[in-house]
Parts: C-alpha cells; structure tokens; sequence
C-alpha cells in the first residue's frame, strides 16, 4: 500500500481519484494548492504525488521545481486537462515521473500509479543500477485523450473443480448407502465463476442474463451461464463513470454513478443509449435493486436506503435506516428485504416494514479471509452470487450454507 498527495484544486476530482486509489488499497492524502501540498509533504510519509499542472497561485510546474529542490527521487504524475507535446516536455524535463492528461481512465490511472511505484520500488532494491532499470519500465507519456484500451483482456477459466467433483461423488456414495439426499446437498454446493475483471460492483440477473459492472474499467457486462461457465454476451465501456449500482427494469438500465451523485437511466439497446441523468438523493449512491415495482437504491454517505416510484424523477417515496455503514447491494427475496455491507461482510434479513427492522444476520466466514470487501450481490433461486473488489471470481453460495443468528427484532 503507497501513501499517495493529490493535489487539485477542484474538491470533486480529489474526491474521484482518492476513491479510485482507495479502492485500490493505497492511501490517499488531499490538497487543495501549492502552499497546501508543499506543507504536507514536508510532514513526510507520502510516497507518490499526483499533481495537477493548472492551480491557482502556484501552479504545478513551480510545485514540482520545489520538490525537486528537496526531494530528487519522489515520483510525481503530473495531471492536467490541457495536454500539450510542449508542456509534458517541459515538466519531464524538470524531473516528473509521467504524464497524464485528461479524461483519462481509472485503467489507465490505476496502471500507471502502478507502475511508477513499482519502478520507484526497483530503483530503492538496487541503488544506481536500479535507478536505469526503472526508467526503461517507466510508462509511456500519454497526451490528449485517454487510451481506448478500456476493457481488460482476460480468457475464460473454469471454477470451482471441486464443486463439480466432490458433489456428485459425494451423491453417488449416499446413493449407494440408500440415502437419496442429493436435492440437500446440492443448495449447499459451493461454485466459483472466473469473470474477466475484478473489481465488480454491481451484479443482477434478469431471465437468464447476469448483469455485472466494474467499477476500475468502467464497463457493463452482460453474461449468460452455459455449460457450468459464466459466457460473455457483450461489455460494453462508459467512460468517465463510477459505476456502483445496477439495475434492469423492463427496457432500461438504471446505474448509480458515485462520481456523478446520480441514478443514469439507459435503453438496453446495442450501445446501453443514455436516456436521462436523475441526482440521487444522497452525495454517494451505491447499491441499486429492482423488484418489480419500485427502485430501491443506498447511499454509502447517509447510510440510508431509499424506494423510489419509477417514474422520471425517481421519486423517493421511502428513507430507512441501512443496517451498516457501508450497504452495497440490496434484493428482495422470499417476503424479506436483503442488504449487504462491504465492511463487515455479513448479508442482512430485513423485515418489510416501515423501519426495515433487521431480523437475522447471514455470515460465511470465509468471507472474513482476506482484504478484498463485499462489493456486490444477487439472489438467484436459493443461491446467492456474489463478488468482491478486487477479485476475479464470482462466488455462488446456496443460501443454507450461510450461518444465521437472529436478531431482537425477530422475537
């Protein structure tokens, strides 16, 4: 994990690329101008600068000439929106480690932090001789728009051998002992599907479709479950999105966009067409559910849930308490509200009534190994799919296999 200064003076691009790095695993540090910037790097512990060239007062040409008077190997990207062959000559002349113009994707953010600190790492290991090294792997400097290598590349794997081997073994020996238990057994079976992506934040299913979204390459997937694997049927890139929330009502696509502080509605036509932008009602919207009849949406900042009439502002017709701070994804299922929450990796059974009172909680722990936070859900059946930031499977747990502990609410 890097400590990562960014420096803007626009708060909602601050905002956009600490959430971006944070999602990441690294920290992140904000400042608004020079003076600001000079200020907390001198306090120490910052490993890496993303500094914006147009600020006001000091800009960030004179900010970078000051660090480099102090500190010659500190990387710095340097980030603008007015890329220039002559100005991103001029700054890595002065020393700054890449160049990066906007609008720039969170792919190409994230792969070249990456690797600026992975050269920052190969130069510190080897002294001098590293130093050579990590320029030849320093990244190219991109002027002008951002890449349109969007969509990670990545081949289909099969999941979860053990799944398909120990199950039907399994069976068969109880067969053999008289015991015709496989309809049991099989709720409990445990699959794991390879995606070609990982850091999913959305999941639905709609028929036989599962709608899915990554958040770092900004893409909406649509898959088909065939032959015990998870089949592309199309990706499609939404630039300059933050996509947390997903949903299929009818013919439209409802995403909830965090960086936008808004639910977008799209046609679910060959290029997901923009329809309308409606704000949310919270600052940063996350999860989005469709059950038929109404929206439902949560807002990581307010830790509240909403219902919302589909109409064309989404109208709120109902705020309840979230059962954790962080509620990333929500369903309805069986009579019950369902909801999740990324940091204490539990699925909650509500209540449906005007508080939606938690009844029960749900936790498998394998869910508490590891780093990677609970970022998306869906019911299909008795089997409840799932997905974690920054992890490349989906996991399909048969919803039995979960502990359950009442609540006081239920009695």
């Amino acid at each position: 994990m890097a400590r990562i200064l960014i420096v803007d003076d626009e708060s909602d691009m601050r905002m956009a690329l600490a959430n971006v790095l944070t999602r990441l695993g690294h920290s992140a540090a904000e400042a608004a101008d020079g003076p600001a910037a000079l200020k907390r790097l001198g306090e120490g512990g910052i490993d890496l600068v993303l500094l914006d060239m147009r600020l006001p007062g000091m800009d960030g040409v004179q900010i970078l000439r000051r660090i480099r008077e102090s500190d010659a190997e500190l990387p710095v990207i340097m980030v603008t929106g007015y890329g220039s062959v002559e100005s991103a000559m001029q700054v890595m002349e002065l020393g700054a480690s890449h160049y990066l113009a906007k609008p720039f994707s969170n792919r190409e953010l994230a792969d070249n932090v990456e690797r600026v600190l992975a050269a920052r790492k190969a130069a510190e290991g080897v002294g001098a001789l590293g130093r050579r090294l990590a320029e030849k792997i320093r990244p190219p400097m991109v002027v002008g728009s951002a890449s349109s290598r969007e969509v990670l590349a990545a081949g289909e794997r099969a999941g979860a051998w053990k799944g398909r081997l120990f199950g039907p073994l399994l069976a068969l020996g109880l067969l053999a002992s008289g015991y015709a238990l496989w309809p049991q057994l099989s709720r409990g079976l445990q699959r794991d599907y390879a995606i070609p992506y990982s850091h999913p934040s959305a999941l639905a299913w709609k028929g036989e479709r599962l709608w899915t979204a990554d958040w770092l390459t900004q893409s909406v997937y649509e898959q088909e479950l065939r032959a015990g694997r998870l089949r592309s049927v199309r990706s499609t890139v939404l630039p300059r999105t933050h996509i947390m929330g997903l949903a299929v009502a009818g013919d439209a696509l409802y995403l909830s966009d965090s960086w936008a502080k808004a639910i977008l509605k799209r046609k679910l036509d060959g290029r997901l067409s923009a329809v309308s932008s409606i704000p949310s009602p919270g600052p940063k919207p996350a999860a989005l559910f469709y059950d038929g009849r109404y929206l439902w949406s949560s807002d990581t900042a307010t830790g509240r849930i909403y219902q919302h009439e589909l109409d064309d502002q989404l109208t709120v017709l109902g705020s309840f308490p979230a059962a954790g701070k962080n509620p990333v994804a929500l369903a309805k299922e069986e009579g019950f509200f369902w909801s999740i929450d990324a940091d204490t990796r539990v699925l909650y059974q509500h209540r449906l009534d005007n508080q939606l009172r938690v009844i029960a909680v749900h936790s498998l722990p394998e869910l508490d190994r590891g780093l990677q936070q609970l970022s998306c859900f869906a019911f299909r059946g008795q089997d409840v799919w799932l997905g974690r930031d920054g992890a490349d499977t989906l996991l399909r747990r048969g919803l039995d296999t979960f502990k359950r502990r009442e609540t006081p609410a239920w009695r």
